[in-house]
């Protein structure tokens, strides 16, 4: 005679498990006090899936599996959300009822079986699902704005890699594995080869974006009729996202209240975390009419773009920026970009301020940054932009349209350079980006630690974003174009390549000029050849973007020298350790948030904050 199992371990048994290891669950489960269902999970014998499918069949209502369902958000209707583990769930709404989706705990399968027996009515409105979809489900409900992931989980950082990516990983490791077995000289040849190609592309790009953006001004004014008292200027949201930066909240209120836009039509939000007391309390010390402090819930990841999604939900304004804690932004940019929304076509979306650093003379990274920052935002960026390419959005300054924003998604909250995705994201939805004349000047790291942190995270979010925007190559070249594809791809994917082989490339020069690495080949030509390629490879990539950062390090001020050039190697071997720990991070920890600390300069402390930025070689306006 078979033996009576519980209504769910009836249907495993359907499905083709096996009684004896239902026998087994049941008198392992009263020996440890603990339901046979629990058991089968603790056990791995089952999944969640299959455990709650089949209880959702016992009860007579239907299953729901993970990414199978869309919570609706506060914006839709008023949620039921009860425990973030059992539910209930609003998951839509007919002209009949409301839909809920629940998941019970195994203890209380039971009883919720026997209430939707003896109430069918409400077994109508429920759907089953697991504790675990149950909980993503909630998570996304803790990023109200948007709600990516749920909407278009196509652009979501939280699914990593597409099928064909997983492919394409396989076969990266596999040729890993077989270059271990390779003499190392091969593999450092190879290296030496592709980073040649990188280079003279590198260098070029650096050069025409040099020379095309010479003459491109810096910074403009306002004509003074955009003074006019009688001018109706949009509402206007800068959000802030804060954390653990209470020694900034004197300087940063200081900075924000000189912004010259009239102070009825502004909305500025500090977006602090729950366990953040101490910001709070700082910033309401100072804290203006205009201005709101935002608490933002606890929720997973605790990431800079979650934040940003709640203070979006709740944002008054038509146009919307973001702001750092250290950001020092010109008075009149708000201004400047509410007439070149207002000027600008329908499809423009996105205006992005110049980033500058004044601390530059603090520290070798702090003046290598400089550069950097000079180099990107002063010339790459713009020559990008006047080419009608799609580039990558700088972490603040950026201003939006409040509609579009919402339309694409908002900011994903698993990508940790959120900026990079965006830039890209909108390219894809039909918008376009453009250069505000404007600058926010920042402050750099000054320590070898800060820097790493902040660069491995910049990184990990570049690895973020390639995957999830080439995960479809054909579809996201029919939506940018070839060209367009090309551009970013060597942008984004050429840089992060460029950095991970240099440290290969520099031991393969080492190993040449030691005698410990032979050239390629007996042959006296085809060792002149790879050696004159590999070094004139080098020196144009070399050369170009030390044309690059002298000409941009000269327009911001930062007087460079011989030093600062010749130094330029060390520094890119810097980035590639940075490269190296993102990549572990990336696939251990992808989500976590590396905090960059602000207020540590000594040169941004021994001023005012109204101070000068450094004097350009010539008139930027």
């Amino acid at each position: 005679m078979q033996n009576s199992f519980p209504c769910e371990l009836e249907i495993l048994r359907s499905r083709g498990i096996s009684e004896s290891v239902l026998d087994t669950a049941v008198a392992e489960a009263l020996k440890h006090e603990m339901a046979a269902s629990e058991y089968l999970l603790r056990h791995a014998i089952v999944s969640e899936d299959a455990l709650y499918s089949a209880y959702a069949e016992c009860c007579g209502v239907p299953f729901i599996p993970d990414k199978g369902f869309r919570p609706l958000s506060v914006n839709d209707v008023p949620i039921a959300l009860g425990n973030a583990t059992s539910g209930p769930l609003l998951i839509g709404v007919t002209k009949r009822f409301p839909y809920y989706v629940i998941a019970p705990t195994v203890d209380q399968f039971r009883e919720v079986q026997k209430h939707l027996s003896a109430y069918p009515e409400l077994a109508q409105k429920i759907r089953i699902t697991t504790p675990q979809a149950l909980r993503h489900a909630a998570s996304v409900l803790q990023t109200p704005a948007g709600d990516l992931e749920s909407r278009f989980p196509e652009f979501s950082a939280r699914f990593r890699f597409s099928t064909s990516q997983i492919w394409g990983v396989g076969t990266v490791v596999a040729a890993f594995f077989i270059g271990m077995v390779l003499p190392l000289s091969v593999v450092f040849h190879a290296s030496a080869l592709v980073f040649s190609v990188l280079c003279i592309v590198i260098g070029i790009a650096r050069w025409m974006s040099a020379h095309a953006t010479e003459f491109e001004k810096i910074t403009t004014h306002l004509p003074n009729e955009f003074n006019d008292p009688l001018i109706n200027w949009p509402r206007y949201t800068v959000l802030v996202p804060l954390y653990r930066e209470a020694a900034s909240a004197e300087s940063l209120i200081s900075g924000l209240d000189a912004l010259d836009y009239p102070k009825d039509q502004l909305d500025i939000r500090f977006l602090v975390e729950r366990d953040d007391e101490a910001t709070r309390d700082a910033l309401r010390a100072y804290l203006l009419p205009h201005m709101t402090i935002v608490t933002v819930p606890p929720g997973y990841p605790r990431t800079k773009p979650r934040a940003l999604a709640h203070g979006l939900a709740s944002a008054a304004g038509d146009l919307v920026t973001i702001y750092d804690a250290e950001d020092l932004p010109q008075p009149d940019q708000l201004k400047k970009a509410a007439v070149i929304f207002a000027l600008g076509p329908e499809s423009l979306g996105c205006l992005q301020a110049r980033l500058a650093i004044d601390n530059s003379s603090e520290s070798f990274l702090s003046r290598q940054f400089a550069f950097e920052y000079a180099c990107l935002f002063d010339q790459l960026i713009p020559w990008f932009n006047q080419l009608s390419w799609p580039f990558p959005l700088g972490g603040t300054s950026n201003h939006f349209k409040k509609a579009v924003l919402d339309s694409i998604g908002g900011w994903d909250k698993y990508n940790v350079t959120e900026d990079a995705d965006l830039g890209i994201r909108l390219a894809r939805f039909g918008y376009t980006t453009g250069v505000l004349t404007s600058t926010t000047y920042e402050e750099a790291p000054i320590a070898w630690a800060a820097w790493l942190y902040q660069r491995a995270r910049w990184y990990k979010g570049w690895l973020h974003t390639l995957c999830v925007h080439f995960r479809q190559p054909v579809r996201t070249v029919k939506e940018i174009g070839g060209i367009r594809f090309c551009a970013i791809i060597t942008l984004v994917g050429g840089g992060l390549l460029m950095i991970a082989l240099h440290p290969f490339v520099a031991l393969t020069f080492a190993g040449y000029g030691m005698g410990f690495i032979p050239l390629p080949s007996s042959s006296s030509f085809i060792k002149d050849l790879f050696l004159g390629t590999c070094v004139s490879s080098a020196t144009i990539g070399y050369l170009g973007s030390a044309w690059a950062a002298w000409r941009a390090a000269r327009r911001r001020g930062y007087r460079p020298s011989v030093v600062d050039l010749v130094l330029m190697p060390v520094y890119w071997i810097c980035a590639s350790i940075a490269f190296y720990r993102a990549l572990w991070e990336f696939l251990i920890t992808p989500y976590s948030w590396n905090k960059t600390s602000h207020g540590i300069s000594r040169m941004r402390a021994a001023h005012a904050w109204l101070r000068k930025p450094p004097t350009p070689e010539r008139p930027v306006d």
